[in-house]
Order: structure tokens, then C-alpha cells, then sequence
């Protein structure tokens, strides 16, 4: 399997992006991505807390990443959790690296 560096990268971007536009509109903060980024970390099940939505938008962000992952790399099982560890990993990065231009991006 050779990485696709760039689809990865733009596929992480969106799961950000719709992660960041569920809690836009479910999160009553005005500070969305810091919201999102300290719910999310160091697992993902404090979205669930942060949504009250009991897991909806945690599940349909891993759902994303798992059929990226099958559709791009047609990995199953381990390597496939692993492709899926890394590029949720990956992603929740690029929300810390860039939480402002997430902020800028809902409003």
C-alpha cells in the first residue's frame, strides 16, 4: 500500500470540517474548534459529552474515516483500524494546528 499523502490530507481536512460545522451547530460555545479539539482529545467519546447526541456525530466521524480508508486502500481489520487510528490522529493535528481557521471557517 503506497500512502496517498495529498487525498489523506484532504480527507482529514473534511472530517475536520464537518466535525466542525455538527458542533458549530449542537455546541453551545463560541469557541467551536478549542470545544471540539479538548472534547476530542485524548479519545474521541468527550464529543458524545460535548454534543449530547449519544455518540451520533463520534460514530459518523469514524464511519468517514472507515469508508475513506476502505475506498482509497481496500484495507479490512488491523489494517484497517490502524490506516484509521492514523488518519483520525492526523486530522485532530491539523484542528490543533489550525483551530482559528476553523472558528473563521463556521462563522
Amino acid at each position: 500500500m503506497n500512502a496517498d499523502k495529498k487525498a489523506d490530507h484532504a480527507a482529514e481536512v473534511d472530517m475536520v470540517d464537518g466535525l466542525i460545522d455538527y458542533a458549530n451547530q449542537h455546541a453551545q460555545t463560541k469557541d467551536v474548534a478549542q470545544a471540539v479539539l479538548a472534547a476530542a482529545t485524548p479519545n474521541l467519546t468527550g464529543l458524545d459529552t460535548l454534543f449530547k447526541d449519544g455518540g451520533i456525530e463520534r460514530k459518523d466521524f469514524l464511519a468517514i474515516a472507515t469508508g475513506y480508508i476502505t475506498d482509497r486502500y481496500h484495507l479490512t481489520g488491523d489494517e484497517l483500524a490502524s490506516k484509521r487510528t492514523e488518519l483520525i490522529t492526523a486530522a485532530i493535528h491539523i484542528l490543533k494546528d489550525n483551530p482559528k481557521a476553523f472558528d473563521a471557517w463556521v462563522r
